[in-house]
This record gives C-alpha cells, sequence and structure tokens, in this order.
C-alpha cells in the first residue's frame, strides 16, 4: 500500500533525535519536499523582492518558487498585485520575459486579456453564457512593508501579516529599506535541498574552515558566541560577549538606532530573528579593509559600527550594517534544487559614483560562492548509501531549533 504523505512524516520523525541532523529523506525525497510546499513552504511569508524593481505601472517580474511562477507587477501607484502565471483559458503561462512591463497581460496562446488588477478583459469567441468575471487570473496573497514586497501561496487566510512582522518595522525604517536603491544582484543556484541551504546559513561552526573572508570580517569571540544569531554558540560563549554587546548597544541607542532582539522558539509561525551586535574593532563596514563602500545608510546621523542580522523566516534573511543591506533569498525548487539569491541595497539617495560595488561585494559574495559548493558537496554525502545523522555541535543550536519548528510545521514531536 502507498505510504501517504502524512505517514512519511511521521515515520521520518519517529527517527530522528534531537541534536542529529535528519534522515536522508529528508533532504533527498521529492514526496518530502512536496509534503514542505503543502505545509511550510506554501503557507509562509516569503520576500520576492524589492519593491524599486517595480517602480512603474505595467513594470512586473517573475518569482519562481517550486513549480509555480508568481507575476509580481505593479498596478498603479498605491498597489502591487501577485498573480500566478497561469490562463484560464487552457493553463498556458502568460509572461515568458523574467522582466518587463505590460499595460495589460495578454496570453501568448489564445490573446485572452487581463487587466493589471487580474480581471478578464477579452476573450474572443467564447459562447453567449461565458462568465468573464468568473475567469480573472489567481491572485496570491501580497504585502509590502518598508519596500519589501511579501507573497503568500496559501489558499487560506495566511498568518495575519502585521501581528507576525509588525515589531520588525523601526529597525527597518531606520535602515531605508523602503527607499533604498538595488546596487548589485546576484545569483547562487544551489544543487541542494533547501534545508540544507537554510541550516548552512543557521550555524557558524563551519565559518573558520570555510570562510575566510567573512572570518577576516568578524571578531572571532562573536563568531563563536553568535555567529548565526543569539542562540547558535556554546553557553559559556554567549555569557562571556554579552557585556560587551550590551556596552555597544547603550551607545548605538543614543545614536538613535532601535535596540532589542528577536529570538523565535521552535513553536512559532514563522521563525523570526533580529539580532544587531558591533563590527570588528576598527571596522566600520563588512569589508576586505573594514572601510566603507558607500554613504550611510537610512536614517543613520552618523555610523555606530554596528551589524544587523534579521530573518523573516528560513526564507528571507537581511543582513546589514551601516552603509549596505543584503537580501538573502532563499527559495525552494526541488527536492535537489534550491534557488539562492542576494541583493545588495544602498541609500536611495546614494550616487553611482559613491558606491564601490567590487568592494561592497567582496565578503558575501565570496561566503556565498563557498556555502554553494559546501552545501552541494553536504547534499552529494547525504546522497550515499553509508550516509548516517550525525551529532551536532555546541555551535549548531540554531540548526536544532530550525529542525524543532520544520517538525512543528507538521504537527510531529521529535524523540530526545
Amino acid at each position: 500500500m502507498t505510504e501517504t504523505s502524512n505517514q512519511l512524516m511521521q515515520r521520518l520523525a519517529a527517527n530522528t533525535r534531537v541534536g542529529y541532523s535528519f534522515e536522508q529523506e529528508f533532504y533527498t525525497s521529492e514526496s518530502v519536499f512536496k509534503a514542505d510546499f503543502e505545509h511550510v513552504i506554501g503557507r509562509k511569508w516569503i520576500v520576492a523582492g524589492h519593491v524599486s524593481r517595480v517602480q512603474n505601472k505595467g513594470d512586473y517580474f517573475l518569482f519562481r518558487i517550486g513549480s509555480e511562477q508568481i507575476i509580481v507587477i505593479r498596478e498603479n501607484e498605491a498597489s502591487v498585485r501577485a498573480f500566478f502565471n497561469v490562463c484560464r483559458h487552457r493553463g498556458s503561462t502568460i509572461c515568458s520575459a523574467e522582466s518587463g512591463n505590460a499595460p495589460r497581460l495578454v496570453c501568448p496562446y489564445h490573446a485572452w486579456t487581463f487587466g493589471l488588477d487580474g480581471r478578464l478583459l477579452a476573450a474572443r469567441l467564447m459562447p453567449d453564457d461565458f462568465d468573464k468575471a468568473a475567469n480573472g487570473l489567481f491572485a496570491c496573497h501580497v504585502r509590502v512593508f518598508h519596500g519589501l514586497i511579501f507573497i503568500n501561496l496559501s489558499v487560506d487566510e495566511p498568518d495575519d501579516f502585521d501581528a507576525t512582522f509588525g515589531d520588525m518595522g523601526p529597525i527597518l525604517d531606520y535602515q531605508g529599506i523602503a527607499d533604498a536603491r538595488i546596487a548589485h544582484a546576484g545569483s547562487y543556484p544551489t544543487d541542494a535541498n533547501w534545508k540544507l541551504v537554510v541550516e548552512n546559513f543557521f550555524e557558524c561552526y563551519h565559518c573558520v574552515p570555510s570562510h575566510p573572508e567573512f572570518c577576516s570580517m568578524h571578531a572571532a569571540e562573536s563568531i563563536i558566541a553568535v555567529g548565526a544569531g543569539p542562540s547558535s554558540g556554546p553557553a559559556e560563549a554567549i555569557a562571556s560577549f554579552t557585556p560587551k554587546l550590551k556596552a555597544w548597544e547603550e551607545r548605538a541607542a543614543r545614536q538613535g538606532r532601535p535596540i532589542g532582539n528577536i529570538d523565535e522558539t521552535p513553536d512559532s509561525s514563522h521563525l523570526r530573528l533580529l539580532m544587531q551586535r558591533m563590527n570588528k574593532e576598527g571596522w566600520a563596514s563588512e569589508t576586505q579593509d573594514g572601510t566603507a563602500p558607500a554613504p550611510l545608510m537610512g536614517k543613520r546621523k552618523a555610523a555606530d559600527g554596528g551589524r544587523m542580522h534579521l530573518s523573516f523566516s528560513p526564507f528571507t534573511q537581511i543582513v546589514a550594517d551601516d552603509h549596505f543591506a543584503i537580501l538573502f533569498q532563499f527559495t525552494p525548487r526541488s527536492a535537489l534544487r534550491s534557488d539562492v539569491e542576494m541583493i545588495w541595497l544602498v541609500d536611495g539617495r546614494a550616487g553611482a559614483d559613491q558606491v564601490d560595488i567590487p568592494k561592497m561585494i567582496w565578503g558575501y559574495h565570496a561566503t556565498t560562492m563557498q556555502d554553494k559548493v559546501i552545501t552541494e558537496d553536504n547534499q552529494a554525502g547525504i546522497m550515499s548509501s553509508r550516509y548516517r545523522p550525525g551529532r551536532y555541535s555546541d555551535q549548531e543550536g540554531s540548526v536544532i531549533k530550525f529542525q524543532k519548528w520544520y517538525l512543528n510545521q507538521f504537527g510531529l514531536a521529535r524523540a530526545e
């Protein structure tokens, strides 16, 4: 008898121990990926891009997630819409270009024409009883928040957006995300399961052996204590680092930075995180030589030497310092494929001649290229018949928390 999705996940959870990596099928099975999409990926608010990509009426881009294509389009000055890229006639995709401008959305197959609000405007030679009003495009939940375009694929009403993310508004406002401009974008498609991509990002146990550029930009004690968030390191290292962090927070608060950490538990809806800390001593920015690659960003009057890591969910992260911000997008595509995208944002008032792009991207471009290699190697090893779940270190606490959160999305407990 064929195993159901629920039976599959229950079986895998029963064989999974806290403090150990997942069973092989979690990372390799298309059946698990299908369950992931139904219970996790398709129910979360995920950032599709920055609003500057759709500045003018009719501007659009495609956001691909799993097998879905979502048209994100500017309807008018006040509204951004999102639609599934599926014609209501016979299912053809409507937009084939990755981005562009369209006064209307016209299916290239039979010329059915839709407005920017998704309504069906014209369908040639249809029977008299055909109801155009019932054949508009399928809409996707969408919300623009401080310049970030969030989508949610849920058929039902999704988690309340304001209740979920409203408290992150002050730091996004201070960073100037809404009025920022895209200075550079990088794509790092990764042949690995999305959970491996996330788990790699949620720990810094690998940073010293794998990321010389990243480590050169950060103090060794902060990498060990909070390299991947407030609860990612050993308890002793966190306790030793905390007094220095508190002293910096007090200085930064006097300069106007909103201070506060978020470290959600595995029973939360989105596993959000907000960690702010100081840069390496003498480093103004996360660059090779520590000097600024761009003007101050957002509402700052002066640099405070700080760094922010904000996680809306495991799928969307922002890392930012005084001079630039990076939007990380980890988008699941299949059991063995993930899209990793990075968008570097600078202050919207910064001219092209004021931004040193090679300097700005040096550290995180190198780090993400390295992450692509080590994550793909991790996936290749997991495919082996000799793979067995391995024990986590004291520096991988955030991975354990992520795995508990993931299982909670299915209502599954994990053996201690």
